[in-house]
């Protein structure tokens, strides 16, 4: 059951439009928060369509409720949407910038030329989207960091809003046994900034470890072919699983794992398999990056090895399967740590400042 923090003011509204589908980690979690906070009314416009129809099925609910709202918040992928909310209402705006679509598309996913149109496009579309909206949330001081130098804007036009989970879904599970073998277990989209590569490099060294990776994306085959070109038994590649199920996943693994590449977007993240893991009490293990050490700390609530290298890796695994006292330590320690910072309830917290903040500044 979410608990309640109360808002001290006279009751207030928000209309939440996100410009990702309602399933998508990032948009429930923020909608969740946000109804954890008592006296703040949520005009909820998230539609379930993953197709680009979404945005036109949000934006008519917006419409709906743009009047009847005291703030507008635009969540994660809306910097489309943010010009024409612009043009509808004199609202105070919350932008979940979330990250950055410019850097993503040309730097990480390398989708979209550097100097090309199609950069210069994603580069306007996140400054615009910045300068539009009053406050801009971002995950971590790395994000923020980036933000103000790439765009030019000042350090205070930023919040930083943990990711957090989904605890409806992704909490501890007891009912549920883990392998009797040791069981390593990764869950993703393949992206260059998840190194998946390297899991597979080290489950080489690693032939008595099973291994279960979950989901497709753009280096997926090149990870099928390299553990067949090795002849791996270790390894079971799954398809994605709905949510649920991979929590049911995740229960049965002796440690989770994050991400492991070196691109500049995993220096500036904490992704969401780290924030689900730490939420189930599992033992987590990730490339040590700048955004890690903001909320996690070696040994203590997280295993850091170093990126792009298959080798330390195959070490962590080897420390956390021979010492179960701190795997469990650091399950334990992950799990405080969540709860005391990355909970809908802290989260909450957060945005609650946020909406009194622009308030106040309001009247």
């Amino acid at each position: 059951m979410s608990t309640k923090i109360n808002m001290p003011d006279s009751l207030l509204s928000i209309c939440f439009l996100p410009g990702r589908e309602s399933s998508y980690a990032r948009t429930r979690v923020i909608l969740k928060s946000l109804q954890t906070v008592e006296g703040l009314k949520v005009y909820d416009c998230s539609c379930a369509f993953k197709s680009k129809l979404r945005y036109f099925l949000s934006f008519f609910q917006f419409l709906k409720y743009k009047n009847k709202s005291d703030l507008i918040f635009v969540g994660f992928l809306g910097q489309f949407l943010i010009p024409f909310v612009k043009v509808c209402t004199r609202k105070k705006i919350i932008l979940d910038a979330f990250l950055s679509i410019y850097q993503t598309m040309v730097y990480d996913r390398k989708v979209f030329a550097a100097g090309s149109v199609l950069a210069r496009l994603a580069r306007f579309f996140d400054r615009m989207a910045c300068r539009l909206a009053d406050i801009v949330i971002l995950d971590t001081d790395q994000h923020i960091q980036y933000f103000q130098k790439e765009y030019h804007f000042d350090k205070r036009h930023f919040v930083k809003v943990l990711v957090g989970s989904d605890t409806s879904v992704m909490h501890p599970r007891d009912d549920i046994a883990e392998e009797k073998d040791f069981l390593v277990h990764f869950h993703g989209e393949y992206q260059p900034l998840h190194g998946a590569i390297y899991i597979v490099k080290a489950a080489a060294f690693l032939p008595d470890i099973k291994f279960q990776m979950i989901g497709k994306g753009r280096e997926y085959l090149q990870c099928v072919q390299l553990a067949q070109e090795l002849h791996l038994k270790n390894i079971t590649f799954l398809p994605p699983v709905p949510y649920e199920e991979l929590a049911q996943h995740m229960a049965r693994a002796s440690v989770c794992l994050g991400i492991f590449g070196d691109t500049p977007k995993t220096q500036m993240v904490i992704p969401h398999k780290i924030y689900e893991a730490i939420a189930m009490k599992k033992a987590v293990i990730t490339a040590e990056t700048p955004a890690a050490r903001e909320l996690l700390e070696h040994k203590k609530d997280v295993f850091f090895c170093k990126p792009e290298d298959p080798r330390s890796l195959t070490d962590a695994i080897i420390e956390l399967q021979k010492n179960p006292g701190l795997r469990n330590h650091i399950a334990a320690n992950g799990y405080r740590t969540f709860e005391e910072h990355c909970s809908e309830k802290q989260i909450g917290a957060v945005l609650k400042h946020i909406i009194l903040s622009l308030k106040s500044h309001e009247n």
